[in-house]
């Protein structure tokens, strides 16, 4: 499954989902969220134009050097590349977000470079707030990763980075609690919540119900997370 991004100052990422990945949650009797969340993206690839930097960094591309390589500019300085060569970055883009992007050169010609490997997000001192205390956000994000995801939860466990909660089985399906509407969903039903993590920070959970019993329900799909100017 593929998904493709256009990001600010001509940057392209295409996303490609092959795992998921369990993120730690420690439940108890009453949900709390949690305020430190990491996300991995295991396959990415993104594409920056020449003469373009890639928003939230200090990576920029301009074009091929005199002896045909990629020149990549690294915090301003020249670093010329060939297919397979690392370029790596580690740093926050915004308040309360670290970002390490470990990547290689896929392509490259005069008009563009194509780097693909992996993305690491930790989010800290996150206050969730549900959708409906989350404003419109603008066409173009600084930064948008698509991050695959499982929970396993307890009955009254919390999913990270929203409000939503296993309240346990019933006759008509699983239970979630922090949910607008109705509360019920079945196996392989979609489970969708949008949250405001920080205040340039969003999240989207795109799940489904993979199983549920008495003593737990197991959810899997993807998590956005969005990084705004």
């Amino acid at each position: 499954m593929y998904s493709s991004i256009l990001l600010a100052g001509g940057l392209l990422v295409v996303v490609a989902l092959t795992a998921c990945s369990n993120i730690p949650f420690l439940g108890s009797a009453s949900p709390t969220p949690s305020s430190n969340l990491t996300y991995d993206v295991p396959v990415m690839t993104l594409t920056i134009l020449n003469g373009k930097m890639l928003p939230g960094t200090n990576l920029a591309y301009a074009g091929k050097t005199d002896t045909g390589a990629a020149k990549m500019l690294i915090g301003g300085l020249v670093a010329p590349k060939q297919i397979l060569d690392t370029v790596d970055w580690q740093g926050e883009p915004t308040a309360n977000v670290k970002v390490k992007l470990t990547m290689r050169v896929v392509t490259f010609d005069e008009n563009s470079v194509t780097l693909g490997g992996s993305a690491h997000i930790e989010l800290t001192n996150v206050k969730v707030q549900p959708a409906t205390g989350v404003s419109g956000t603008p066409s173009a994000a600084l930064m948008e990763f698509s991050a695959p995801v499982t929970f396993s939860l307890k009955p009254n466990e919390q999913i990270p980075g929203s409000l939503l909660f296993y309240t346990g089985m019933t006759a008509d399906g699983a239970q979630f609690g922090g949910l607008e509407g109705y509360p019920y969903r079945k196996q392989a039903d979609s489970l969708q919540y949008i949250a405001r993590l920080a205040p340039k920070v969003t999240l989207r959970l795109d799940l489904r119900v993979i199983n549920f019993s008495e003593t737990g329900a197991v959810v899997g799909g993807t998590a956005t997370i969005r990084i705004d100017p």
